[in-house]
């Protein structure tokens, strides 16, 4: 299963034409999050201020807004009525699945350095939760670009669904 992320820059007025990111959910990719959750979980019962943490490497590649309006496009095609709003869908919650029609190969991924993975305490709610998000540098600029957190549960389930889709085909 692919996810698109939204991203925000660090510099309001330019993104470098980094509008979202798309993250192969893989078994190895939840496994190594789960594990470096453990890690933010240790650090932060020793210490109650830790925020983040980060690690060297990125998993996802970023793309311009073609890929946003192909996914939208998408799944407005797609005849499913909770589909019809996707793009306001992924505005609001920042990330989505991809459509399976959505040929990412098509989109070519911006040149990037400096990646890594964001493991974020969330100390929200009633038992609070890790959530994991990317940051790099798009090549020959000065800006960094993020993106939205995804609960890193919800990795887990994305990876399943997918099992469970490909299983049954």
């Amino acid at each position: 299963m692919k996810i698109l992320l939204k991203t925000e820059s660090s510099n309001p007025d330019f993104n470098a034409d980094c509008e979202c990111a798309v993250l192969g959910v893989t078994p190895e990719l939840v496994q190594q999050t789960k594990a470096r959750m453990k890690i933010a979980r240790q650090a932060a019962k020793a210490d109650g201020d830790l925020w983040e943490l980060y690690f060297w490497g990125g998993a996802p590649t970023f793309h311009g807004y073609d890929l946003i309006e192909a996914c939208a496009e998408a799944a407005a095609e797609s005849g499913d009525s909770s589909q019809s709003d996707w793009e306001k869908q992924f505005e609001d919650q920042g990330y989505l699945p991809i459509p399976e029609t959505v040929d990412v190969e098509r989109f070519e991924p911006k040149r990037t350095e400096c990646d890594q993975e964001i493991i974020r305490c969330e100390r929200t709610g009633k038992t609070g939760g890790f959530e994991v998000a990317w940051t790099m540098i798009p090549k020959h600029t000065d800006v960094y670009i993020t993106t939205k957190g995804i609960p890193v549960e919800r990795l887990a389930v994305s990876r399943t669904s997918s099992v469970r889709e490909t299983r049954r085909r």
